[in-house]
């Protein structure tokens, strides 16, 4: 009946249960690796500020949506081929009810990376001819990006969002 003793050390030869203890010893290091990964390859898709816009979405959008409809304004965005590491151009074209350019706005371009926070970059509009502004920039990265630009005239302000996918040079 030594067998069936706890004080028996037979059990660590047998295959069996050696083969669970490694199976036990394989998922605890596969998740603490998988724990360190999470925690040192952040790319921070959190926003830091996430309950305050939260709280306040629906009456942004409201304001944004009264904006659009008195304002009247016609915005398309237009951007050529993007290539990782050369620069870009997006051209953004502003007009009126009537279709008369609107001019003398001020704004940016958000170039937001959906994947990667740390290569989110803001940059100005320039206006280079009479309802037509252009903001010049440079993806690191090839894929998804996200542009969003953001047209202010006194008090009011005009967004519109556009998705680009970034190729390899």
């Amino acid at each position: 009946m030594s067998f069936l003793s706890q004080s028996n050390k037979q059990a660590f030869k047998n295959p069996w249960v050696l083969g669970w203890i490694l199976l036990l010893v394989v998922v605890v290091l596969v998740n603490i690796g998988m724990i360190m990964t999470a925690f040192l390859t952040n790319p921070g898709l959190v926003k830091d500020d996430y309950y305050e816009q939260g709280r306040d979405y629906e009456r942004t959008v409201l304001q944004l949506i009264e904006a659009r409809k008195r304002l009247g304004w016609q915005v398309s965005l237009e951007s050529g081929v993007v290539k990782v590491g050369a620069p870009s151009q997006l051209q953004i074209t502003v007009m009126d009810r009537d279709g008369k350019e609107v001019t003398g706005l001020s704004g940016n371009l958000q170039v937001y990376r959906p994947s990667d926070r740390q290569q989110d970059m803001i940059v100005s509009l320039l206006e280079t001819e009479p309802g037509i502004y252009r903001a010049y920039y440079t993806v690191m990265l090839k894929g998804v990006w996200d542009l969003q630009v953001t047209l202010k005239h006194e008090e009011d302000t005009y967004t519109a969002e556009q998705r680009v996918h970034a190729e390899a040079s």
